[in-house]
């Protein structure tokens, strides 16, 4: 055990400590790089369809995801898919559920894709609204 006598010592010791924790935490700050956004459009085409975002769940939607992780149980709880997804609906019912977290490699992106009663999983970098070239 130690025993610290002394008003000057114990200000000091504090002071120290202080300083110390000040400097590691800013240090700390300056190593982390600002991590890339990706805004999700409110359209988009790809594979030669549109896609327009949602802005919500609506009854139908949470059914197929609820489905998917019912068919897929080893993907509850997994980092790919945490939070909320962002949602887009395509023409004859199709729907895909975005979930985009940024890395100091770049976005990193997953998709659930709910197309004529099938279930695609999606996944990649970089910006997964990107339009398809005309």
């Amino acid at each position: 055990m130690v025993i610290i006598q002394g008003r000057f010592t114990k200000c000091s010791l504090l002071l120290t400590c202080g300083l110390f924790l000040a400097v590691g935490c800013a240090e700390e700050r300056s190593i982390l790089p600002d991590l890339p956004r990706i805004e999700a459009p409110e359209s988009f085409q790809a594979d030669g369809l549109n896609w327009q975002r949602e802005d919500g769940f609506s009854g139908s939607d949470t059914a197929v995801l609820s489905r998917f992780f019912q068919l897929q149980p080893g993907m509850q709880g997994s980092p790919a898919v945490a939070g909320v997804p962002v949602i887009y609906h395509g023409v004859q019912n199709r729907r895909r559920f975005y979930w985009v977290q940024g890395t100091a490699d770049g976005p990193l992106w997953s998709c659930v894709e709910f197309s004529q009663g099938r279930y695609q999983f999606l996944e990649g970098t970089g910006n997964p609204y990107q339009t398809d070239a005309p």
